[in-house]
């Protein structure tokens, strides 16, 4: 098994190529829209930042004349001689109220009526004679002065700007921002307090300056808030963002706290800091709104994507099917023969790798072909030389009950001999027919060899002798039949030609490739040219007929092996077969045939 999971070896190839590339180009396309809207985002910013930048410089510079402006008419106020003298006036009440009239009607209450910005003028001093919550031009006793939220922060300082606020007009309670300015007269003791309160909506009105949608903030240089829009987030939100604003102008991702800000929390914060006045102005746009273009980006890049994912996914499933077709068509032609030996047309138009494995195809098929045609010529061999068998045996059945017939004549005329000749030979000959059978068992024959070498013997006299050895370890194994014999009898015709004495052995061993039949003789050897072919119009079948058949039923490396002993001591014939406890299953389909014109039983 191996280590790491492979799927071309468990599902099919077309429906994994197909499934890769796709995969492959999904994981492609969403990387493009992933650094495309990355991109695009970082492109927004900077382009937003840089816009905002400058609409807050301008917005700076406009809201920097109109506050200076409304400072100058605060100083101009402190150096006027009437109003200050009109602040250090005792006794008389009616004086003073008369003074108090002419500063109001000649100097304060033109200012306020002339001006875009300012919405009404307090003064805080000692003794008032008139207090006026609502009017345009208040003065109000400096008791008064003390309980306003602004006051510790005014006391530290001789002019200040107050955040929004309300105070009273003719119109009721109105919205304001302020200037306060404590008034004196040449470094001596404070006279009063000046304030002079500017219109909200006017100061509004030129931060809301384009806005679309973001929230400007505007704070003096000791971080206090003067000024924001509606939409800007409350100041608790952001003054911890703000604290840690170095540099004079900049922008930066923030996150604004849950709890503190409403609505949105990821916004996109500009500033800029005023370099004369200290004072900054902050812009909090939506991070969502800046990327509302870049999301369509990447939502028309979706489209698209899922447009070209589609017809790639259609194109890879054409090629993977294009691609597998010759596969799918070599497994067909490979089927169609496996089951029936079918040999179809395989294709011959391919040029590259496909090609290569149709042409191996064709070779193999025509390799098969030719394996079987040697089968078919290797058993037809085999059969013709069983048959070349049969007819050395020249009709064992004609020939047996002819013998048959003659050992009657024999023992009727009293010839002992050659009635023990017939018999063996009757006995050869039953064996040798074995109902038809290519294969008999060992026993049998051994006891066909013993037959022979026993008639043999009656020719010869005392001078042949015989050892058969090892037989009964494996009387029950096949082998093929006429396979010892050929072998004795041409030791006796060859190796003892022109003797009057000789030994035959036959021993049966066992090697680790099955069985080993040694045949030995005494005789004169074999001659130096005793495997040349010779042409000869009988005989000849013996030893060429074993060989053929053991190579035709068994091949290497089972065979014949003829050897010379030393010293010319002899002839040794080494037979090796495989050791067969069980017949053939080609020879067991052989019907027993009963031979009734061949007899076997004893004459005697």
């Amino acid at each position: 098994m191996s280590r790491w999971y492979n799927p071309f070896h468990r599902f099919r190839i077309d429906n994994v190529l197909f499934l890769v590339f796709a995969g492959f180009l999904t994981l492609l396309i969403t990387l493009i829209m992933w650094i495309s809207y990355t991109l695009s985002a970082r492109t927004q910013t900077s382009s937003t930042f840089h816009y905002q930048q400058g609409m807050l410089n301008r917005l700076g510079n406009e809201l920097n004349v109109q506050l200076r402006s409304v400072e100058q008419t605060s100083l101009a106020l402190s150096l006027n001689t009437p109003f200050l003298h009109y602040l250090t006036m005792s006794g008389d009440y009616y004086d003073r109220n008369r003074a108090r009239l002419e500063v109001s009607q000649n100097y304060l209450q033109p200012l306020v009526n002339s001006s875009m910005l300012l919405q009404s003028v307090q003064v805080y001093m000692n003794n008032p004679t008139v207090t006026d919550l609502n009017s345009d031009v208040q003065f109000l006793p400096r008791s008064m002065l003390e309980d306003e939220p602004w006051y510790p922060s005014a006391e530290k300082s001789d002019s200040l700007w107050v955040g929004e606020h309300n105070v009273g007009s003719p119109q009721g309670t109105v919205p304001v921002v302020s200037f306060v300015r404590h008034l004196a007269r040449d470094g001596g003791p404070q006279l009063g307090t000046l304030v002079l309160n500017v219109k909200l909506k006017a100061l509004q009105d030129t931060l809301n300056e384009d806005l679309q949608g973001a929230g400007r903030l505007l704070l003096d240089s000791g971080g206090r808030l003067l000024l924001r829009t509606e939409s800007a987030p409350h100041m608790v939100a952001v003054s911890g963002l703000l604290a840690d604003i170095v540099k004079d102008s900049g922008y930066r991702r923030v996150r604004l706290s849950g709890a503190d800000s409403s609505g949105e929390s990821d916004m996109l914060m500009v500033w800029t800091r005023d370099y004369r006045e200290g004072w900054l102005l902050v812009e909090l746009t939506p991070y969502r709104d800046i990327m509302r273009s870049s999301v369509r980006l990447a939502g028309t890049l979706a489209i698209v994507g899922a447009l070209a994912l589609g017809v790639a996914a259609i194109v890879t499933l054409y090629v993977s099917r294009l691609f597998t077709a010759p596969v799918r068509e070599l497994l067909a032609l490979m089927k169609a023969y496996s089951l029936n030996r079918t040999i179809r047309h395989a294709q011959t138009n391919y040029g590259n790798e496909f090609g290569s494995l149709f042409a191996g195809y064709r070779r193999l098929i025509e390799r098969v072909e030719e394996l079987y045609a040697s089968l078919e010529r290797q058993y037809k061999a085999q059969r013709e030389a069983e048959i070349r068998a049969l007819q050395a045996m020249i009709n064992p059945h004609f020939l047996y009950n002819t013998l048959d017939q003659v050992n009657w004549m024999a023992i009727e005329a009293g010839q002992e001999r050659i009635s023990e000749v017939l018999e063996l030979m009757g006995q050869m000959f039953r064996i040798g027919l074995s109902n038809g059978s290519s294969f008999i068992t060992l026993r049998d024959e051994l006891q066909h060899t013993e037959c022979y070498l026993r008639i043999q013997q009656l020719k010869w006299g005392e001078g042949l002798s015989y050892v058969i050895e090892g037989g009964d370890q494996f009387p029950e194994c096949y082998i093929p039949k006429l396979t010892i014999q050929p072998f004795v009898e041409n030791a006796i015709r060859h190796g003892l030609h022109g003797r009057s004495a000789g030994l035959i052995t036959v021993r049966v061993e066992t090697e680790q490739s099955g069985l080993l039949i040694r045949v030995t003789d005494d005789g004169i050897g074999l001659a130096p040219d005793w495997d040349a072919k010779r042409y000869r119009k009988t005989g000849g079948y013996g030893i060429r007929n074993v060989k053929e058949r053991i190579e035709a039923y068994f091949g290497a490396p089972y065979g014949i092996g003829l050897t010379t002993l030393p010293d010319q001591a002899g002839t040794e014939v080494r037979i090796r077969i495989p050791l067969l406890a069980d017949m053939p299953e080609s020879e067991t389909g052989v019907e027993e045939r009963s031979e009734p014109d061949v007899e076997n039983r004893s004459r005697r």
